[in-house]
Protein backbone atom coordinates (compact mmCIF):
# COMPACT_ATOMS: atom_id res chain seq x y z
CA UNK A 1 0.00 0.00 0.00
CA UNK A 2 3.17 2.19 0.20
CA UNK A 3 4.74 3.65 -2.70
CA UNK A 4 7.95 4.74 -3.25
CA UNK A 5 8.81 8.04 -2.85
CA UNK A 6 9.67 9.95 -6.60
CA UNK A 7 11.21 13.01 -4.52
CA UNK A 8 13.20 11.09 -2.75
CA UNK A 9 13.93 10.83 1.03
CA UNK A 10 14.94 12.69 3.41
CA UNK A 11 18.81 12.27 4.23
CA UNK A 12 18.10 11.41 8.22
CA UNK A 13 15.40 10.34 10.22
CA UNK A 14 16.53 12.76 12.06
CA UNK A 15 16.07 15.91 9.59
CA UNK A 16 12.95 14.78 9.14
CA UNK A 17 11.82 14.80 13.28
CA UNK A 18 13.91 18.62 13.44
CA UNK A 19 12.40 20.23 10.38
CA UNK A 20 8.86 18.83 12.06
CA UNK A 21 9.53 20.26 15.65
CA UNK A 22 10.10 23.25 13.87
CA UNK A 23 7.47 23.84 12.04
CA UNK A 24 4.66 23.21 15.29
CA UNK A 25 6.31 24.98 17.50
CA UNK A 26 5.97 28.26 14.80
CA UNK A 27 5.23 31.78 16.11
CA UNK A 28 2.79 31.77 18.06
CA UNK A 29 2.92 29.21 20.47
CA UNK A 30 5.78 30.42 22.66
CA UNK A 31 3.96 32.88 24.28
CA UNK A 32 0.20 31.74 23.97
CA UNK A 33 1.02 28.52 25.71
CA UNK A 34 1.77 30.35 28.65
CA UNK A 35 -0.51 32.64 28.59
CA UNK A 36 -3.46 30.10 28.15
CA UNK A 37 -2.16 28.37 31.52
CA UNK A 38 -1.56 31.73 33.03
CA UNK A 39 -5.53 31.71 32.65
CA UNK A 40 -6.52 28.52 32.82
CA UNK A 41 -5.44 27.43 36.13
CA UNK A 42 -0.88 26.87 35.74
CA UNK A 43 -0.24 23.42 36.12
CA UNK A 44 -3.91 22.04 35.83
CA UNK A 45 -4.12 23.41 32.08
CA UNK A 46 -0.57 21.88 31.32
CA UNK A 47 -2.04 18.97 32.48
CA UNK A 48 -5.09 18.78 30.63
CA UNK A 49 -3.09 20.11 27.69
CA UNK A 50 -0.46 17.33 27.56
CA UNK A 51 -3.50 14.64 27.70
CA UNK A 52 -4.94 16.07 24.62
CA UNK A 53 -1.31 15.62 23.18
CA UNK A 54 -1.56 11.98 23.89
CA UNK A 55 -5.12 11.26 23.56
CA UNK A 56 -5.78 13.47 20.24
CA UNK A 57 -2.79 14.90 18.80
CA UNK A 58 -0.54 11.85 18.63
CA UNK A 59 -2.80 9.21 17.11
CA UNK A 60 -3.93 12.05 14.72
CA UNK A 61 -0.69 13.26 13.37
CA UNK A 62 0.59 9.44 13.43
CA UNK A 63 -2.82 9.37 10.68
CA UNK A 64 -1.71 12.89 8.77
CA UNK A 65 2.07 11.54 8.46
CA UNK A 66 0.49 7.81 7.37
CA UNK A 67 -1.56 9.65 4.54
CA UNK A 68 0.72 11.60 3.40
CA UNK A 69 3.30 8.82 3.08
CA UNK A 70 0.67 6.59 1.07
CA UNK A 71 -0.41 9.70 -1.29
CA UNK A 72 3.18 10.42 -1.66
CA UNK A 73 4.32 13.70 -3.46
CA UNK A 74 0.80 13.51 -4.97
CA UNK A 75 -2.20 14.26 -2.52
CA UNK A 76 -4.71 15.27 -4.62
CA UNK A 77 -4.07 12.84 -7.59
CA UNK A 78 -3.44 9.66 -5.35
CA UNK A 79 -6.65 10.52 -3.16
CA UNK A 80 -8.50 10.95 -6.83
CA UNK A 81 -7.30 7.16 -7.84
CA UNK A 82 -7.71 5.66 -4.20
CA UNK A 83 -11.63 7.37 -4.35
CA UNK A 84 -12.12 5.70 -7.47
CA UNK A 85 -10.57 2.41 -6.98
CA UNK A 86 -12.96 2.08 -4.15
CA UNK A 87 -16.00 4.04 -5.61
CA UNK A 88 -16.19 5.77 -2.75
CA UNK A 89 -17.70 9.66 -3.18
CA UNK A 90 -16.04 12.41 -4.28
CA UNK A 91 -16.35 14.59 -1.71
CA UNK A 92 -13.33 12.91 0.21
CA UNK A 93 -11.44 15.11 -2.10
CA UNK A 94 -12.27 18.23 -0.03
CA UNK A 95 -9.51 17.00 2.18
CA UNK A 96 -7.03 17.79 -0.56
CA UNK A 97 -8.29 20.96 -1.16
CA UNK A 98 -8.22 22.24 2.38
CA UNK A 99 -4.65 20.57 2.38
CA UNK A 100 -3.55 22.67 0.20
CA UNK A 101 -5.83 25.93 0.37
CA UNK A 102 -5.15 26.22 3.95
CA UNK A 103 -1.45 26.12 4.83
CA UNK A 104 -1.29 28.87 1.27
CA UNK A 105 -3.51 31.17 3.47
CA UNK A 106 -1.48 30.50 7.06
CA UNK A 107 1.63 31.08 5.61
CA UNK A 108 0.69 34.32 3.75
CA UNK A 109 -0.03 36.14 7.11
CA UNK A 110 2.83 34.21 8.85
CA UNK A 111 5.58 35.81 6.15
CA UNK A 112 4.07 39.08 7.32
CA UNK A 113 4.52 38.27 10.87
CA UNK A 114 8.07 37.19 10.27
CA UNK A 115 8.48 40.58 8.22
CA UNK A 116 7.04 42.54 11.49
CA UNK A 117 9.64 40.58 13.69
CA UNK A 118 12.95 41.32 11.39
CA UNK A 119 11.89 45.33 11.81
CA UNK A 120 11.46 44.61 15.28
CA UNK A 121 14.91 42.85 15.24
CA UNK A 122 16.21 45.48 13.51
CA UNK A 123 15.39 48.08 16.14
CA UNK A 124 16.24 46.20 19.17
CA UNK A 125 19.79 45.58 17.77
CA UNK A 126 20.06 49.29 17.02
CA UNK A 127 18.96 50.50 20.94
CA UNK A 128 15.59 52.01 19.35
CA UNK A 129 13.34 50.36 21.31
CA UNK A 130 14.90 51.80 24.86
CA UNK A 131 12.95 54.71 24.72
CA UNK A 132 9.65 52.91 24.16
CA UNK A 133 6.92 53.33 26.50
CA UNK A 134 7.16 50.20 28.60
CA UNK A 135 3.44 50.69 30.07
CA UNK A 136 1.84 51.01 26.65
CA UNK A 137 4.15 48.86 24.09
CA UNK A 138 1.96 47.37 21.54
CA UNK A 139 1.97 51.47 20.51
CA UNK A 140 5.54 50.75 18.91
CA UNK A 141 3.70 47.57 17.24
CA UNK A 142 1.08 49.71 15.99
CA UNK A 143 3.25 52.67 14.30
CA UNK A 144 5.65 49.50 12.78
CA UNK A 145 2.41 47.43 11.23
CA UNK A 146 0.49 50.40 9.89
CA UNK A 147 3.69 51.33 8.05
CA UNK A 148 2.53 49.18 4.55
CA UNK A 149 5.42 50.41 2.71
CA UNK A 150 7.64 48.51 4.70
CA UNK A 151 5.71 46.08 6.17
CA UNK A 152 5.30 45.06 2.27
CA UNK A 153 8.68 45.07 2.03
CA UNK A 154 9.80 43.06 4.67
CA UNK A 155 7.21 40.47 3.82
CA UNK A 156 8.25 40.51 0.56
CA UNK A 157 11.97 39.58 1.61
CA UNK A 158 10.55 37.00 3.98
CA UNK A 159 8.87 35.26 0.99
CA UNK A 160 11.82 35.23 -1.17
CA UNK A 161 14.27 34.00 1.65
CA UNK A 162 11.88 31.33 2.48
CA UNK A 163 11.39 30.66 -1.43
CA UNK A 164 15.07 30.45 -1.51
CA UNK A 165 15.60 27.38 0.77
CA UNK A 166 12.78 25.89 -0.61
CA UNK A 167 13.88 25.70 -4.12
CA UNK A 168 17.16 23.88 -2.64
CA UNK A 169 15.29 20.45 -2.29
CA UNK A 170 14.07 18.52 0.67
CA UNK A 171 17.88 17.67 1.28
CA UNK A 172 20.16 20.25 0.21
CA UNK A 173 17.71 23.34 1.22
CA UNK A 174 15.29 22.21 4.12
CA UNK A 175 16.81 19.53 5.84
CA UNK A 176 20.13 21.55 6.02
CA UNK A 177 18.37 24.77 7.28
CA UNK A 178 16.31 23.07 9.68
CA UNK A 179 19.37 21.75 11.14
CA UNK A 180 20.79 25.45 11.01
CA UNK A 181 17.93 26.96 12.37
CA UNK A 182 17.78 24.11 15.50
CA UNK A 183 21.08 25.18 16.78
CA UNK A 184 20.76 28.51 16.23
CA UNK A 185 17.17 28.47 18.13
CA UNK A 186 18.98 26.52 20.97
CA UNK A 187 21.85 28.54 21.41
CA UNK A 188 19.69 31.70 21.39
CA UNK A 189 17.28 29.74 24.27
CA UNK A 190 20.68 29.51 26.42
CA UNK A 191 21.54 33.29 26.00
CA UNK A 192 18.06 34.15 27.06
CA UNK A 193 18.80 31.23 29.88
CA UNK A 194 21.39 33.76 31.40
CA UNK A 195 19.59 36.67 31.19
CA UNK A 196 17.08 35.37 33.39
CA UNK A 197 19.91 33.95 35.40
CA UNK A 198 20.81 37.61 35.87
CA UNK A 199 18.59 38.90 36.80
CA UNK A 200 17.44 36.13 39.17
CA UNK A 201 13.71 35.76 38.39
CA UNK A 202 13.25 32.24 38.11
CA UNK A 203 10.26 32.88 39.75
CA UNK A 204 8.27 34.62 36.74
CA UNK A 205 9.69 31.95 34.62
CA UNK A 206 7.62 28.93 35.91
CA UNK A 207 4.63 31.52 37.64
CA UNK A 208 2.60 30.33 34.38
CA UNK A 209 3.01 26.50 35.75
CA UNK A 210 2.45 27.57 39.13
CA UNK A 211 -0.22 25.84 41.38
CA UNK A 212 -2.97 23.50 40.14
CA UNK A 213 -5.98 25.42 40.53
CA UNK A 214 -8.66 23.37 38.46
CA UNK A 215 -11.89 25.40 39.28
CA UNK A 216 -9.76 27.96 36.64
CA UNK A 217 -9.97 25.64 34.37
CA UNK A 218 -12.87 25.15 33.58
CA UNK A 219 -14.93 24.26 30.43
CA UNK A 220 -13.60 27.17 28.70
CA UNK A 221 -9.93 26.05 29.72
CA UNK A 222 -10.42 22.35 28.64
CA UNK A 223 -11.63 23.59 25.26
CA UNK A 224 -8.95 26.03 24.85
CA UNK A 225 -6.54 23.18 25.89
CA UNK A 226 -7.79 21.08 22.94
CA UNK A 227 -7.63 23.77 20.51
CA UNK A 228 -4.14 24.22 21.35
CA UNK A 229 -3.20 20.84 21.43
CA UNK A 230 -4.71 20.76 17.77
CA UNK A 231 -2.94 23.76 16.69
CA UNK A 232 1.00 23.00 18.54
CA UNK A 233 0.46 19.28 16.26
CA UNK A 234 -0.35 21.52 12.96
CA UNK A 235 -3.24 19.25 11.77
CA UNK A 236 -5.13 19.55 8.77
CA UNK A 237 -2.81 22.06 7.40
CA UNK A 238 -1.55 19.60 5.30
CA UNK A 239 2.08 20.53 5.75
CA UNK A 240 3.07 17.03 7.56
CA UNK A 241 1.60 14.97 5.23
CA UNK A 242 3.51 16.74 2.77
CA UNK A 243 6.65 16.44 5.36
CA UNK A 244 5.54 12.33 5.65
CA UNK A 245 5.79 11.72 1.95
CA UNK A 246 9.61 11.93 1.65
CA UNK A 247 9.90 9.35 4.30
CA UNK A 248 10.98 5.70 3.61
CA UNK A 249 8.40 2.80 4.08
CA UNK A 250 9.92 1.43 7.46
CA UNK A 251 9.63 4.67 9.03
CA UNK A 252 7.92 4.23 13.12
CA UNK A 253 5.46 6.57 12.73
CA UNK A 254 3.79 6.18 16.18
CA UNK A 255 7.01 6.52 17.90
CA UNK A 256 8.59 9.45 15.45
CA UNK A 257 4.78 11.04 16.39
CA UNK A 258 5.34 10.69 20.12
CA UNK A 259 8.83 12.20 19.69
CA UNK A 260 7.89 15.36 17.73
CA UNK A 261 4.92 15.98 19.67
CA UNK A 262 7.21 15.78 23.07
CA UNK A 263 10.49 17.69 21.79
CA UNK A 264 7.89 20.64 20.28
CA UNK A 265 5.99 20.99 23.51
CA UNK A 266 9.54 21.03 25.40
CA UNK A 267 10.25 23.82 23.05
CA UNK A 268 7.27 25.76 23.28
CA UNK A 269 7.42 25.44 27.29
CA UNK A 270 11.01 25.94 27.84
CA UNK A 271 10.96 28.79 25.10
CA UNK A 272 8.01 30.83 26.57
CA UNK A 273 9.01 30.46 30.10
CA UNK A 274 12.74 32.27 29.25
CA UNK A 275 10.88 35.12 27.90
CA UNK A 276 8.10 35.35 30.71
CA UNK A 277 11.16 35.47 33.09
CA UNK A 278 12.51 38.70 31.74
CA UNK A 279 9.55 40.37 32.21
CA UNK A 280 8.34 41.70 35.40
CA UNK A 281 4.61 41.18 36.79
CA UNK A 282 4.28 39.57 33.26
CA UNK A 283 0.29 38.20 33.32
CA UNK A 284 -1.09 41.85 34.21
CA UNK A 285 1.97 43.49 31.58
CA UNK A 286 1.06 41.50 28.47
CA UNK A 287 -3.06 40.86 29.79
CA UNK A 288 -4.80 42.14 26.81
CA UNK A 289 -2.21 42.39 24.15
CA UNK A 290 -2.27 40.52 21.24
CA UNK A 291 1.14 41.11 19.87
CA UNK A 292 2.27 39.74 22.63
CA UNK A 293 5.67 38.10 20.51
CA UNK A 294 6.50 41.78 19.59
CA UNK A 295 5.35 43.70 22.87
CA UNK A 296 7.21 41.47 25.42
CA UNK A 297 11.12 42.43 23.83
CA UNK A 298 9.96 46.02 24.15
CA UNK A 299 9.39 45.61 27.35
CA UNK A 300 12.52 44.09 28.06
CA UNK A 301 14.30 46.93 26.30
CA UNK A 302 12.40 49.73 27.84
CA UNK A 303 13.07 48.65 31.45
CA UNK A 304 16.17 47.04 31.60
CA UNK A 305 18.34 49.00 28.69
CA UNK A 306 19.22 45.51 27.06
CA UNK A 307 19.91 44.99 23.06
CA UNK A 308 21.34 41.77 22.46
CA UNK A 309 18.31 39.92 24.74
CA UNK A 310 15.42 41.51 22.91
CA UNK A 311 17.07 40.73 19.47
CA UNK A 312 17.32 37.31 20.65
CA UNK A 313 13.58 37.19 21.20
CA UNK A 314 12.72 38.08 17.95
CA UNK A 315 15.78 36.18 16.24
CA UNK A 316 13.78 32.89 17.78
CA UNK A 317 10.70 34.17 16.53
CA UNK A 318 12.27 34.54 12.70
CA UNK A 319 13.30 31.38 13.09
CA UNK A 320 10.52 29.41 13.95
CA UNK A 321 8.64 31.20 11.30
CA UNK A 322 10.58 30.56 8.26
CA UNK A 323 11.02 26.91 8.87
CA UNK A 324 6.76 27.05 9.65
CA UNK A 325 6.21 28.74 6.26
CA UNK A 326 8.74 26.51 4.65
CA UNK A 327 6.59 23.51 5.48
CA UNK A 328 3.35 25.34 4.36
CA UNK A 329 4.40 25.70 0.73
CA UNK A 330 5.48 21.99 0.66
CA UNK A 331 1.87 20.69 -0.24
CA UNK A 332 1.69 23.09 -2.89
CA UNK A 333 4.83 22.58 -4.15
CA UNK A 334 4.54 18.73 -4.11
CA UNK A 335 1.09 19.55 -6.13
CA UNK A 336 2.27 21.59 -8.58
CA UNK A 337 5.75 19.48 -9.72
CA UNK A 338 3.12 16.56 -9.86
CA UNK A 339 0.14 18.11 -11.95
CA UNK A 340 1.88 20.17 -14.23
CA UNK A 341 5.33 18.57 -14.40
CA UNK A 342 7.74 21.35 -13.63
CA UNK A 343 10.79 21.52 -11.86
CA UNK A 344 10.81 22.28 -7.98
CA UNK A 345 11.97 25.45 -8.98
CA UNK A 346 9.05 26.75 -11.07
CA UNK A 347 6.99 25.45 -8.60
CA UNK A 348 8.15 27.48 -5.60
CA UNK A 349 8.40 30.54 -7.57
CA UNK A 350 4.69 29.98 -8.52
CA UNK A 351 3.62 29.06 -4.76
CA UNK A 352 5.85 32.26 -3.24
CA UNK A 353 3.80 34.66 -5.88
CA UNK A 354 0.50 33.02 -4.48
CA UNK A 355 1.67 33.48 -0.89
CA UNK A 356 2.62 37.17 -1.46
CA UNK A 357 -0.56 38.19 -3.41
CA UNK A 358 -2.81 36.56 -0.57
CA UNK A 359 -0.17 38.21 2.14
CA UNK A 360 -1.13 41.38 0.70
CA UNK A 361 -4.58 41.21 2.56
CA UNK A 362 -3.06 41.46 5.89
CA UNK A 363 -0.30 43.92 4.90
CA UNK A 364 -3.63 46.27 4.03
CA UNK A 365 -5.54 45.22 6.70
CA UNK A 366 -3.07 46.56 9.13
CA UNK A 367 -1.38 49.68 6.93
CA UNK A 368 -2.66 53.00 6.30
CA UNK A 369 -5.07 52.41 3.84
CA UNK A 370 -6.80 49.83 5.33
CA UNK A 371 -9.08 47.32 3.98
CA UNK A 372 -12.95 47.91 6.04
CA UNK A 373 -14.26 45.22 8.37
CA UNK A 374 -17.15 43.21 7.40
CA UNK A 375 -19.63 41.33 9.91
CA UNK A 376 -17.53 42.74 12.38
CA UNK A 377 -13.76 41.52 11.53
CA UNK A 378 -10.55 42.55 9.34
CA UNK A 379 -9.64 40.62 6.49
CA UNK A 380 -7.27 39.48 8.48
CA UNK A 381 -9.44 37.42 11.04
CA UNK A 382 -11.59 36.38 8.06
CA UNK A 383 -8.47 34.71 7.10
CA UNK A 384 -7.72 33.42 10.84
CA UNK A 385 -10.66 31.82 10.83
CA UNK A 386 -10.96 29.96 7.45
CA UNK A 387 -7.66 28.43 7.92
CA UNK A 388 -7.17 27.86 11.67
CA UNK A 389 -10.86 27.62 12.98
CA UNK A 390 -12.77 26.19 9.34
CA UNK A 391 -10.10 24.61 6.92
CA UNK A 392 -7.65 22.95 9.25
CA UNK A 393 -10.27 21.30 11.74
CA UNK A 394 -12.89 20.04 8.32
CA UNK A 395 -9.91 18.86 6.87
CA UNK A 396 -8.46 16.57 9.84
CA UNK A 397 -11.95 15.66 10.53
CA UNK A 398 -12.58 14.45 7.06
CA UNK A 399 -9.19 12.46 7.08
CA UNK A 400 -9.84 10.61 10.22
CA UNK A 401 -13.61 9.61 9.05
CA UNK A 402 -11.78 8.50 5.74
CA UNK A 403 -8.84 6.30 6.93
CA UNK A 404 -11.35 4.99 9.59
CA UNK A 405 -14.08 4.32 7.45
CA UNK A 406 -12.68 3.52 3.87
CA UNK A 407 -9.50 1.98 4.68
CA UNK A 408 -9.65 -1.54 5.95
CA UNK A 409 -7.80 -2.95 9.25
CA UNK A 410 -5.81 -4.72 7.48
CA UNK A 411 -4.84 -1.43 5.14
CA UNK A 412 -4.31 0.24 7.92
CA UNK A 413 -1.78 -1.82 9.34
CA UNK A 414 0.03 -2.39 6.28
CA UNK A 415 0.03 1.23 6.13
CA UNK A 416 1.45 1.55 9.43
CA UNK A 417 4.15 -1.03 8.90
CA UNK A 418 5.71 0.32 5.24
CA UNK A 419 3.97 -2.76 3.17
CA UNK A 420 3.00 -2.80 -0.35
CA UNK A 421 -0.22 -4.37 -0.86
CA UNK A 422 -3.52 -4.55 1.10
CA UNK A 423 -2.43 -6.20 4.41
CA UNK A 424 -3.01 -9.36 5.79
CA UNK A 425 -6.63 -9.10 7.61
CA UNK A 426 -5.63 -12.37 9.84
CA UNK A 427 -2.54 -10.59 11.04
CA UNK A 428 -3.61 -6.83 11.98
CA UNK A 429 -0.94 -4.99 14.62
CA UNK A 430 -2.09 -3.37 17.86
CA UNK A 431 -0.60 -0.59 16.43
CA UNK A 432 -3.28 -0.70 13.72
CA UNK A 433 -5.99 -1.41 16.23
CA UNK A 434 -4.94 1.18 18.60
CA UNK A 435 -4.98 3.87 15.84
CA UNK A 436 -8.46 3.36 14.19
CA UNK A 437 -10.26 2.86 17.74
CA UNK A 438 -9.10 6.57 18.41
CA UNK A 439 -9.74 7.41 14.60
CA UNK A 440 -13.02 5.83 14.99
CA UNK A 441 -14.43 7.17 18.97
CA UNK A 442 -12.42 10.13 20.77
CA UNK A 443 -11.12 11.82 18.02
CA UNK A 444 -14.07 12.46 15.94
CA UNK A 445 -15.75 14.15 18.87
CA UNK A 446 -12.40 15.76 20.24
CA UNK A 447 -12.21 17.51 16.82
CA UNK A 448 -16.00 18.66 16.08
CA UNK A 449 -15.58 20.20 19.75
CA UNK A 450 -12.69 22.26 18.75
CA UNK A 451 -13.99 23.18 15.76
CA UNK A 452 -17.14 24.56 17.42
CA UNK A 453 -15.69 26.46 19.75
CA UNK A 454 -13.14 28.08 17.66
CA UNK A 455 -16.05 28.84 15.48
CA UNK A 456 -18.15 30.49 18.21
CA UNK A 457 -20.87 28.41 18.08
CA UNK A 458 -20.49 26.83 21.81
CA UNK A 459 -20.47 30.52 22.98
CA UNK A 460 -23.60 31.13 20.88
CA UNK A 461 -25.36 28.34 22.38
CA UNK A 462 -24.22 29.26 25.53
CA UNK A 463 -25.90 32.57 25.47
CA UNK A 464 -29.13 31.27 23.74
CA UNK A 465 -30.10 29.09 26.62
CA UNK A 466 -28.57 31.52 29.36
CA UNK A 467 -31.63 31.84 31.30
CA UNK A 468 -30.09 36.06 31.51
Amino acid sequence: MVPSSPGGYWHRGSGFMVASVLALVGAGVLLRLPQLAMEYGGGAFLCVYIGFLLLVAWPLLTTEWLFGRVMRQDLAGALHADISARGASRIWMLIAALMLLAPLVVASYYAVIAGWNVAFLLRASSGALAGADPENPSVLFLAVAQDAERTLAWFTIMVVACGVIAARGIRGGIETTARGLLWGVLLLLALLALAVARRGDWAAALQPWAGWNWSALGWRGILEALRQALFSAGLGLGMMAAYAGYLPERARLLRSAAAVLALSTLLAVVGGSLVMGLLADAPQRLQGQMPALFVAPVVVAAEQGWRVVPAAIYLVVVALAVASIIALMEPLVQFLMARKRCTRVYAVTAVGFAIWFMGLLTVLTFGSTALGELGGRSVFGWLQIFALRLGAPLAILLLLIYVGRVWTRAELDAALRGREGPGDPQRVGRRANFVRFMLVYPTRVAVIAAMLYGLGLVDLLIRFWSPN
